[in-house]
Parts: structure tokens; C-alpha cells; sequence
């Protein structure tokens, strides 16, 4: 269980599960748009899986930030001040989030398009390439914030007298290696969910590529569990242990189920994407379990007092029901 002040529990758990949607999606366009670089820098633009991806790329954005306004506001409702604080002391770069996102969504268009994809090699590794590392960019930043709205406030005031646009900390690189781990393992199961048909050669591909997300998330995150410094923020390493248990356990099974497809062996996509939902949502326990004990407990009361959980939890079921319609008839025209 996770040890937040009851009334915050209820948006806890809406954060939770609306954050862990928006990294399944965010997953699905970050190691996606970095596959469609690579291979368009390697000249080919036929490759299934790439074409698979790219045509769905800016309907998975689009998706992946709509979902991703949910947590934003649950985030500013339960880590109030921590969250502003990190916001005003990064100022420019906080605010160059923006920009990047909007970079980024029009290159996945224009990388779609049939001008480009007759073009020159160049070019559209070009295009997909900047894409991506706008996506780069904006995940870097988010870590940022995060690791910053956790510090210690003497942290605060000496980054403020710096005068510093960027804020450096030991647990933002592995952190950082963390989730472009976990992109690369749920996208292909992202295909499989999407109904892609792939071939033994392209769904042997995907499956590697999976396991290897999987190695480097774990990297990432026995990178982060040794930065962390329990003793000047309010990360607790010992509060996201039994949860990173978990997540290695789902990890193991992800991993085995894959290691079957990259056998030759038919996997039902069931427990390909299942697991995936499963290791998402682990990692987003384990996440708000290292910095719960941020939340103040009065804010928390006047949360509670507010009475706005149930309109929160009405407009989730309205926005879930709008975006899986939306899927729906993406799939239909698909096919």
C-alpha cells in the first residue's frame, strides 16, 4: 500500500492509472519515431515495421498528450508546491516544452507524407530524427522537474542564486535511461494491440528489440536506486523497494513471453500487451511510492474538502470511452 494522507488517496490512484496510459502511448511514439529514423537513415523506407509505425505515430501522440493532461493536473493537485517551485526555477527550459512538442508533432506528419517519403535518405532521416529528439528533449525536461520538485529546499535557493537553466543531479541520467528503456519494451506490443500484421522476420525484430528495452530500463533503474540520496530530498528508495520487486517480476515474464516470439513461438497478444499494461502500471506505483511522503498532509485535507474526486473520475470514463471510439475507427480505416 502506499502511505498517502487518505483523502489524497482517491487521486492517487486516478493519477496513477492516467499516468500509466500516458506512458504506454509516450512509449509507442518515442521508440517509435527513433525506429523510423534509424531505418530511414539506413534507406529503408520499405520496412514493415516501419511503415506499421509511422503511419501511426501522430494518432499515438495525439492520444499520449491528451492522456497526458489527466496526471499534469492530478500532479498540481497532491505535490502542489514542490511542482510550482520546480516549474518558476526552470523557467525557459519548463517553458520549452512547448515548442518541442509542437516540432515534433508536425514532423511526424510531414515524415508521413509522400513527398517526403520519395525524397532523398537525408531527408527523412532529417525529419524523423528531429522528431525524436524533441520527444528526447521533453522526457529530459519532465525528469528534470521531477528530480528538482524533489530536492531539498537549500537545493532550491542555490540553483535560484546560480541563476542555472538546467538542474544536475545524479538520478536524472538514469532515470532518464529508465523510461527510453520502457518505450522500446511496450512499443512492439503497442503493434500488436494496434492489430499490425507482421511477418516471422519483422515480429522477430520487434521481440529483440523489446528485450533489449527491457535490459536497459533494468539498467536504469538499479542506476537510479544507487543515486538516490535519501538524505537531502524525499525520495524513499526503501518505500519504492517491495513495488520494484514487482516490477521486476512482471519484467521477467514480458521478457520470457518476447524471448518465445524471437523463438519463432506464437504468443497470444493478450499477454504480450497485458504484461506490457502490467509492467507500465507497476512502474507508475513505484514511482509515486519513492516521492509520496512529498504530499503535505493539509493540502491534502483541503484536497478532500474540494470534493472534485468524482468529476475527475467522470471525465476519465467519458475521455477513455472518446479514445477508444477514436481507435476504433483508426483500426477500422487501417484495415
Amino acid at each position: 500500500m502506499l502511505d498517502a494522507p487518505e483523502p489524497a488517496l482517491g487521486y492517487l490512484a486516478l493519477m496513477i492509472a492516467t499516468f500509466a496510459l500516458h506512458l504506454l502511448c509516450i512509449g509507442f511514439v518515442l521508440a517509435g519515431t527513433g525506429y523510423v529514423a534509424a531505418q530511414a537513415l539506413r534507406g529503408r523506407v520499405d520496412d514493415p515495421l516501419a511503415m506499421a509505425t509511422r503511419d501511426w505515430l501522430p494518432f499515438a501522440l495525439g492520444v499520449g498528450i491528451t492522456a497526458g493532461v489527466a496526471p499534469l493536473l492530478f500532479v498540481q493537485v497532491l505535490y502542489q508546491p514542490r511542482f510550482y517551485t520546480a516549474n518558476l526555477l526552470l523557467f525557459l527550459r519548463w517553458l520549452a516544452i512547448v515548442p518541442a512538442l509542437i516540432v515534433g508533432f508536425y514532423g511526424l506528419y510531414l515524415g508521413k507524407s509522400a513527398r517526403v517519403l520519395a525524397g532523398p535518405r537525408w531527408r527523412r532521416a532529417a525529419i524523423a530524427g528531429a522528431a525524436w529528439l524533441c520527444f528526447v528533449f521533453v522526457g529530459w525536461t519532465w525528469v528534470e522537474n521531477h528530480a528538482l520538485s524533489l530536492a531539498a529546499p537549500g537545493t532550491w535557493a542555490a540553483h535560484y542564486q546560480a541563476d542555472a537553466l538546467r538542474y544536475r543531479d545524479p538520478v536524472i541520467g538514469p532515470r532518464l535511461v529508465l523510461w527510453l528503456g520502457v518505450a522500446a519494451a511496450v512499443w512492439p506490443a503497442g503493434l500488436r494491440l494496434l492489430g499490425v500484421t507482421l511477418d516471422r522476420a519483422a515480429q522477430r525484430t520487434a521481440a529483440i528489440i523489446a528485450l533489449g528495452g527491457l535490459a536497459v530500463a533494468i539498467a536504469g533503474g538499479v542506476g537510479w536506486f544507487a543515486a538516490v540520496d535519501n538524505g537531502g530530498g524525499v525520495t524513499s528508495v526503501a518505500a519504492a523497494r517491495p513495488w520494484a520487486y514487482l516490477v521486476a517480476t512482471i519484467a521477467a515474464v514480458l521478457a520470457g513471453l518476447w524471448l518465445a516470439v524471437a523463438r519463432g513461438r506464437a504468443v497470444a497478444r493478450g499477454w504480450l500487451v497485458g504484461a506490457s499494461v502490467a509492467l507500465v502500471l507497476a512502474l507508475a506505483i513505484a514511482r509515486e511510492a519513492a516521492r509520496v511522503a512529498a504530499i503535505d498532509p493539509r493540502l491534502a485535507i483541503r484536497t478532500g474538502e474540494a470534493q472534485g474526486l468524482w468529476i475527475f473520475v467522470a471525465a476519465l470514463v467519458v475521455g477513455g470511452a472518446a479514445i477508444g471510439w477514436c481507435l476504433t475507427i483508426a483500426r477500422r480505416a487501417a484495415r
